[in-house]
């Protein structure tokens, strides 16, 4: 894996357990610019929702009732991450929900790396007062409809752009480089 193309990923989740994934958004990094992005509803196993997670995205039961499983859409989705580089604001989250819909569909994990765009932003940009999703979105004049799996994706791609011109890089694997953030294996 040496390309300087990274993915961006969000989702989110219809209970607390991590293998309830509702929504995927994606945002693809390359040539040092957002060039595709994709986004899916996803029906969590069960179809069940918990009232909380409802409040914080907005997505309902009835929205993915006809939605495809993770199993269902992972050819889809797959070319995305193998072999690629992935990013993700809070990234522990989101690569546990990785995870977990992997381990509960018993789908093998893709051969893929991450890194997190909110480490990469406490080092970029230390003066602010904290490092959540809105936060480093309104300071780099990102728009955001938060909770929206395809657009908080692409915040984290503009994210990461943003920090590797706060430190004057050429490319993500520069910045996050000259971060000191840590790149690891999902």
């Amino acid at each position: 894996m040496t390309s300087d193309t990274w993915v961006a990923i969000d989702f989110e989740t219809a209970t607390a357990s991590r293998d309830s994934a509702c929504a995927l958004g994606i945002a693809v990094i390359e040539g040092g610019v957002v060039s595709a992005t994709a986004s899916w509803l996803i029906r969590p196993p069960g179809n069940r929702y918990d009232p909380r997670n409802i409040g914080v995205h907005g997505i309902t039961p009835s929205q993915t009732l006809l939605a495809p499983s993770y199993a269902e859409l992972y050819g889809v989705i797959e070319p995305f991450l193998a072999g690629r580089y992935v990013l993700a604001h809070s990234a522990s989250f989101d690569v546990s929900v990785l995870r977990a819909v992997h381990d509960h569909y018993r789908i093998p994990l893709p051969n893929t790396h991450y890194a997190c765009s909110v480490a990469m932003a406490r080092r970029a940009f230390p003066h602010l007062h904290n490092h959540k999703l809105p936060t480093v979105c309104d300071h780099c004049g990102i728009e955001l409809r938060h909770h929206d799996a395809a657009s908080d994706a692409i915040a984290c791609a503009r994210i990461a752009l943003n920090c590797r011109d706060a430190v004057g890089a050429i490319s993500v694997h520069d910045t996050i480089a000259e971060l000191g953030v840590r790149v690891q294996r999902v």
